[in-house]
C-alpha cells in the first residue's frame, strides 16, 4: 500500500493525539482519584500508559516520568496504585529532590508518607556519594542506608569509604551512624563508634599529629570532630607523650540564635616528668623551675576554660571568660600558641547596654589564679558618651565616667583596694580658616580615691589638656603614559596631607607615687608634645579599564617633645609607613621608627610579596589559577632581635604543590623555624606530608613529622603548630 505525505501527515498527527490523550485520561483520573481528600496529584507520563479502571491502577512502559510535589522520578517500569497512592518502580529508577540524586533497583515509593523502599542503592549529594544493598527513604528529607558506605569520592570504586550497618543521611544537613569503620581501599584503618558529620561543617572528623621534641620525647597528638546538631559540636583530644604520659580533653562549642554563644575547654595530664624521683630531669629541661617548692610541682595538671556571650536584644550584649590553671607553666608547655596569643588570660564578666549616641557597661573581673597579680574589679561601672554636636554650631562634646571597687592582687598576696571615680571630659571645635582645616579641644579629668597607698584618707586628682591639629589637602593631576611591570598607567593623582597636631597634659594636682596604680587612668605625667606628619599618596589609573589603585603611600611622622621651662626639648623618633603596588602581583610594605637620639632605627618591618598565575582549561571554559606566591619579610627589633622570613607555593605539577615557610634569627646565625610540606592530589583527597623544625629557647631543636589527609569536600583542617605568615597585601588595596 502506498502513503502519500498528506496520509503520513494525517497519521502522525493521530498517533500524537492519542498519545496526548492518554497522558490526558491519566492526569484526569489522578485529579479525580486525589481532588475527594484534596491531596496533591501524581504526575505519569511514558511511552505506554494503561489504565485499569476497575483497580484504580496505571501502568506505564518506556521512559517513565513521575512527578510529585518537589520529587521527580524516572524508570522504565511503573505500576502505580491510585486507591493507595503508592508505586513500584523497576529498570534504572531515579528519585531527584532539591540536588539528591538516588538510583536503585525494585523501588516501592509510598507518595502519602513519601518513603521509599528499594534494593542496590547508590546516592548522590555532592560532596557526599553512598551505596548499601539496601535502602529506605524516610519523609522528605532523610535516607537510611542498610550495609553500605558513604564517602566524598565520585568514583564507582572509591578510594577510601567510611562503612556501617546503618547510616542515616539528612540532605544538606548532616551523616550519622554507629560503629562506623574507616576503609581505604578494602583496610580498615579506623574505628568510630559514633560518627557524625555535618555537612555544612567542612572539616574532616580525625586529626593526627606525630612528632619528636625534647619536652615530649615521642607524641602522639589526636582530634576527633564531633557534632551533635547543628548547635552543638566540639573535638575530643586523645594525646600520648612519652616523657609526660597521657593527657584527655574536650573542646566543646555551643551556637544557638536565643541562647547565645559558649565555648568550654579543659585538658587534664598527670605528668609524668613532675613525679619527685624525675625532678633532675624536670629541672635540665626548664630551668626557670629550679627552686620552685615542691608543693607547687603538683604532677595533677590542668585547664578549665569558659567564655560565653549573647545578645538578649540589639542594645544588650553580655560577655563571660573564666580560666583556670593548675599551674603558671601548663600552657606555655602544653599550648604554646595559645600561650603567646594570651599568656595570663583574664576571668570576668562583662555587660554593655547601647543607648542613644552612648554606651553603659558594667564589668566585673576575678583574679582565678593565685600565682598571677591582677588587677580585680568588683565592680566597675561606665558610661560613655560618644562625641556629638552642639545644637547647629561647630562645637563638639564627649565624655567619659567610670565608677569601680578595684583591688591589686599580688602573687599568692593580697593588697590594698580603693573605690574610684574618673570622670573625663572634651571639648572640641571642628572648622575651616580659608583651605586650612583646624580641630581645637580642651579636656578635664577628675580622679577620686577612696584610699591612698600610704593612708585611708581620700584624695581627689585633677589633670587639664589641651591641643589643636591642624591640616591642609593638596592634590595635583599628572599625565603618564607609560608601563609598569606590564601595568599600564595613563594617569597619576599626587594627595598631600601636612599635619601638625599639638598636645598638652598638665602635670596632675597629685603624683602617681601618691594613688594607686590600677590602670591607665591613674598613670599621668605632665607632657607636651608637637607631631609633624606628612601623608603622601599617588593613585595611578589605567584609562581603559578605568581602574585607579594606590600605587604609592608614604607617610612619614615625628614627635617633638617640649620639656618643662624648655630645658632639654627635642624631637624623639620618625616613624614612617610606606606601601607600594606596582601591579597585581607585586606588593611593598613597610614600617619603621628612627631614633634621633641615638641616630639608630629602633624597629624595621618590611615585607615583598609576588604571585604569579597560570591558565588552564576546565570544563571548556579557561581559568585562572595560582601558580605560586613568594614573601619575603624582615623583622628587626634593636638589642632584640633580627629576623629574616621566607614563606612561599610552588605547583610544581597540576597535582602537586609545594609549601614552606623560614624563620632566620640573625642574632643566632641560626633558623628558629623552618616549616616543609608537599600537597598531593589523589582524587579526592589532598595529602600534605610535612617537617617542622622549630629552635627551642632552652636549646636544641624540635622535630615534627605529621601525614595529614584532607578530604577536598571539607577542607578546613589546620595544624596548631602551622605558621601564621602576616606580611605584605597580597593583592593590592583599590
Amino acid at each position: 500500500m502506498i502513503i502519500d505525505n498528506k496520509s503520513r501527515y494525517c497519521l502522525k498527527a493521530f498517533k500524537s493525539l492519542f498519545f496526548f490523550s492518554c497522558c490526558l485520561l491519566a492526569l484526569l483520573q489522578s485529579l479525580l482519584g486525589f481532588c475527594e481528600e484534596k491531596k496533591i496529584p501524581v504526575i505519569i507520563d511514558g511511552d505506554e500508559i494503561n489504565y485499569f479502571q476497575g483497580e484504580s491502577r496505571m501502568t506505564a512502559k518506556g521512559n517513565v516520568k513521575i512527578k510529585y510535589k518537589k520529587v521527580d522520578l524516572s524508570c522504565n517500569e511503573i505500576d502505580y496504585d491510585a486507591a493507595n497512592n503508592t508505586a513500584v518502580l523497576k529498570g534504572d529508577v531515579v528519585i531527584i529532590r532539591d540536588g539528591t540524586v538516588l538510583t536503585g533497583e525494585n523501588v516501592v515509593y509510598d507518595f502519602n508518607t513519601l518513603v521509599a523502599t528499594m534494593e542496590k542503592i547508590r546516592i548522590q549529594d555532592p560532596p557526599i556519594y553512598g551505596e548499601s544493598e539496601g535502602s529506605e527513604k524516610q519523609g522528605e528529607d532523610r535516607y537510611v542506608l542498610t550495609n553500605g558506605y558513604v564517602t566524598t569520592c565520585d568514583l564507582t570504586q572509591p578510594h577510601y569509604r567510611l562503612t556501617a550497618k546503618r547510616v542515616t543521611i539528612y540532605p544538606g544537613d548532616k551523616i550519622v551512624a554507629k560503629n562506623m569503620v574507616l576503609r581505604v581501599g578494602n583496610v580498615p584503618v579506623f574505628y568510630i563508634p559514633y560518627f557524625t558529620q555535618s555537612l555544612k561543617d567542612k572539616s574532616f572528623p580525625i586529626e593526627l599529629v606525630p612528632g619528636k621534641n625534647k619536652e615530649w620525647g615521642y607524641f602522639l597528638l589526636t582530634r576527633y570532630r564531633y557534632n551533635l546538631n547543628g548547635q552543638n559540636k566540639g573535638k575530643l583530644h586523645f594525646d600520648w607523650y612519652e616523657k609526660r604520659g597521657t593527657g584527655l580533653g574536650v573542646t566543646h562549642k555551643m551556637e544557638t540564635k536565643k541562647f547565645g554563644q559558649a565555648l568550654v575547654k579543659y585538658y587534664r595530664l598527670e605528668d609524668n616528668l613532675y613525679n619527685l624521683q624525675d625532678r633532675e630531669e624536670l629541672f635540665d629541661i626548664y630551668t626557670e623551675l629550679v627552686g620552685t617548692p615542691d608543693e607547687r610541682l603538683e604532677d595533677d595538671r590542668y585547664k578549665a576554660q569558659f567564655s560565653y556571650s549573647v545578645n538578649p536584644t540589639p542594645e544588650l550584649a553580655i560577655k563571660a571568660e573564666f580560666h583556670k590553671f593548675s599551674d603558671p607553666h601548663f600552657m606555655k608547655q602544653f599550648f604554646e600558641r595559645e600561650y603567646e596569643v594570651e599568656p595570663q588570660p583574664k576571668s570576668y564578666a562583662l555587660a554593655t547596654y547601647a543607648l542613644n549616641n552612648a554606651s553603659l557597661s558594667l564589668l566585673a573581673q576575678k583574679r582565678a589564679n593565685r600565682f598571677w597579680a591582677d588587677v580585680e574589679y568588683l565592680p566597675q561601672l561606665d558610661f560613655n558618651l560618644y562625641r556629638q554636636n552642639i545644637g547647629t554650631s561647630n562645637f563638639y562634646f564627649e565624655s567619659n565616667d567610670v565608677l569601680g571597687n578595684l583591688n591589686i592582687v599580688d602573687a599568692f598576696v593580697n593588697n590594698e583596694n580603693s573605690l574610684r571615680f574618673h570622670s573625663r571630659n572634651t571639648l572640641s571645635y571642628t572648622g575651616k580658616i580659608k583651605w586650612l582645616n583646624i580641630n581645637p579641644y580642651i579636656t578635664s579629668s577628675t580622679t577620686y580615691y577612696s584610699k591612698r597607698p600610704d593612708s585611708d584618707e581620700d584624695l581627689t586628682r585633677v589633670t587639664p589638656a589641651a591641643g589643636s591639629t591642624l591640616s591642609v589637602k593638596m592634590y595635583k593631576y599628572l599625565d603618564a603614559g607609560w608601563s609598569l611591570f606590564g601595568e599600564q598607567v595613563d594617569k597619576l593623582r599626587h594627595v598631600i596631607t601636612p599635619e601638625i597636631s599639638y598636645d598638652y597634659v598638665h602635670e596632675p594636682s597629685a603624683p602617681n607615687a601618691s594613688v594607686f596604680q590600677f590602670d591607665g587612668i591613674d598613670s599621668v605625667v605632665r607632657s607636651e608634645t608637637v607631631t609633624f606628619t606628612v601623608k603622601n599618596k599617588l593613585q595611578a589609573k589605567n584609562e581603559e579599564t578605568s581602574e585607579v589603585w594606590d600605587l604609592i603611600y608614604f607617610s612619614p611622622s615625628v614627635d617633638y617633645t617640649i620639656h618643662q621651662e624648655g630645658k632639654g626639648s627635642e624631637f624623639g623618633a620618625i616613624k614612617a609607613e610606606l606601601e607600594v603596588y606596582p601591579t597585581k602581583m607585586i606588593g611593598f610594605r613597610a614600617e619603621s621608627i628612627f631614633d634621633l637620639i641615638t641616630d639608630k632605627y629602633t624597629e624595621v618591618n618590611a615585607d615583598l610579596s609576588f604571585r604569579g598565575t597560570t591558565k588552564k582549561i576546565e570544563d571548556g571554559e579557561e581559568i585562572e589559577t595560582e601558580k605560586y606566591s613568594l614573601a619575603l619579610g624582615h623583622r628587626y627589633f634593636r638589642k632584640d632581635s633580627s629576623q629574616g622570613t621566607l614563606d612561599f607555593d610552588y605547583v610544581l605539577t597540576p597535582k602537586t604543590k609545594l609549601k614552606g615557610y623560614i624563620l632566620y634569627e640573625y642574632t643566632t646565625d641560626d633558623f628558629d623555624r623552618q616549616q616543609y610540606s608537599i600537597r598531593q592530589d589523589l582524587h579526592c583527597w589532598w595529602v600534605d606530608l610535612g617537617l617542622d623544625i622549630d629552635r627551642h629557647q632552652r636549646g636544641g631543636k624540635d622535630l615534627t613529622f605529621y601525614v595529614a589527609f584532607t578530604l577536598k569536600a571539607f577542607p578546613d583542617l589546620s595544624f596548631d603548630f602551622d605558621a601564621n605568615y602576616k606580611g605584605a597585601k597580597p593583592l593590592r588595596p583599590k
